[in-house]
């Protein structure tokens, strides 16, 4: 496999030259539920945005992640009859600009138009591959690991996050049922129209993100194991989340369970992760990487730093950690599929010998 290269993409040099991933990004609407209040359209139903990125040799216009930004523009109304590209930077700026990162820069950053690796609505492989799911927020947040993923021959499917009836999320019971059923729902639509995905599926997990993969893999017999971003299942509220909903049941988790996280944080409760019995877990805490930092926030800190708040730490090459882990356990799971052996991270180290200088501690559960 080659090297985590993705920083390069970010001052614009070419990575993985012999594959371009595909991206497309299309808007359906969910029949079955209602219209959430902010949506402009309300007679078809539900609105949803399904972003995919997949294996491709083909060679045109690349994204940029100006246009990874914009997509945030388009959840409630995909007509850009709007001020959509506008309105995509407020949403995705919001969470710096609450730490009271620079706009500025941020604004000069995307001016710059630097080429990702994807290609727009690039022809679809002939081929099948497996299935990688990407759980909360946008688009954006996740672009340089699903670009990374693609080129390693994987699909990747995201579905921005919303809440029941509005747009906001409502972080209780309504909220994870919701992102449940919206990534459910994209999913019946990847497999009707775009036949480019094996049985196996992945789910990973961000944040709040995390206890809804989990549902996910309880919900869905074809996912074969759940990686968590500094996943809500590390966490008390998260857990206790997740074993209130009804279909919750602690027999159907037998899936290995990648779970990299922040140690720091006051809310991480490892309790209930060692408690599944079952199934071997991975816990695996990043040096100096807040929550922020295991999104693109953790590469673009390179160029642009202290865009998750200036007294937040430098997660230095964290995130390349986090892509590079993340990638060695899908290739055991997805390809090889295979349990990862219980010194999967320490060889994986002993391969990469700078992962020691992001990976604070790690230990395996059974």
């Amino acid at each position: 496999m080659k090297a985590i290269t993705l920083l390069l993409l970010l001052i614009g040099t070419n990575a993985f030259p012999q594959s371009k991933p595909g991206f497309v990004s299309i808007t359906r609407f969910d029949s079955s539920r209602a219209a959430i209040q902010e949506q402009s359209e309300k007679k078809l139903g539900r609105i949803m945005q399904i972003n995919l990125w997949y294996p491709s040799t083909e060679v045109a216009e690349r994204m940029t992640f100006g246009d990874y930004v914009a997509l945030a523009g388009l959840e409630l109304d995909s007509s850009k009859m709007n001020n959509w590209q506008e309105t995509g930077i407020t949403r995705y700026f919001a969470w710096p600009e609450s730490a009271k990162a620079d706009k500025k820069k941020f604004l000069e950053f995307l001016d710059k138009k630097t080429p990702m690796n994807a290609v727009k609505n690039a022809r679809l492989p002939r081929k099948k591959y497996p299935l990688v799911i990407l759980v909360h927020g946008f688009a954006a947040d996740h672009a340089y690991l699903a670009e990374h993923l693609a080129a390693q021959g994987f699909v990747v499917m995201q579905v921005p996050v919303k809440g029941t009836t509005k747009y906001e999320l409502d972080y209780q019971d309504k909220g994870l049922e919701s992102q449940v059923l919206d990534y459910e729902f994209g999913l019946r639509i990847v497999r009707e129209e775009f036949p480019v995905i094996t049985e196996e599926i992945v789910v990973m997990g961000f944040s709040f993100g995390g206890q809804s993969a989990m549902a996910l893999a309880i919900r869905n017999r074809e996912v074969v194991a759940v990686v968590s971003l500094d996943g809500g299942i590390g966490s008390a509220f998260g857990a206790q989340l997740l074993q209130s909903q009804r279909f919750y049941d602690p027999k159907k988790i037998k899936q290995p369970v990648l779970h990299l996280y922040n140690p720091r944080d006051t809310y991480t409760d490892l309790s209930w992760l060692k408690s599944i019995e079952g199934t071997k877990k991975f816990l695996v805490a990043m040096e100096n990487m807040d929550h922020g930092h295991f999104t693109s926030f953790g590469l673009l800190n390179k160029v642009l730093p202290g865009i998750m708040g200036k007294d937040a730490p430098d997660p230095g090459r964290g995130y390349e950690g986090v892509i590079l882990l993340t990638t060695e356990f899908l290739e055991n799971t997805l390809k090889k599929k295979i349990v990862p052996a219980d010194n999967f991270i320490s060889a994986t180290m002993k391969k990469y010998p700078w992962l020691k200088g992001v990976i604070e501690k790690q230990e395996v559960v059974s």
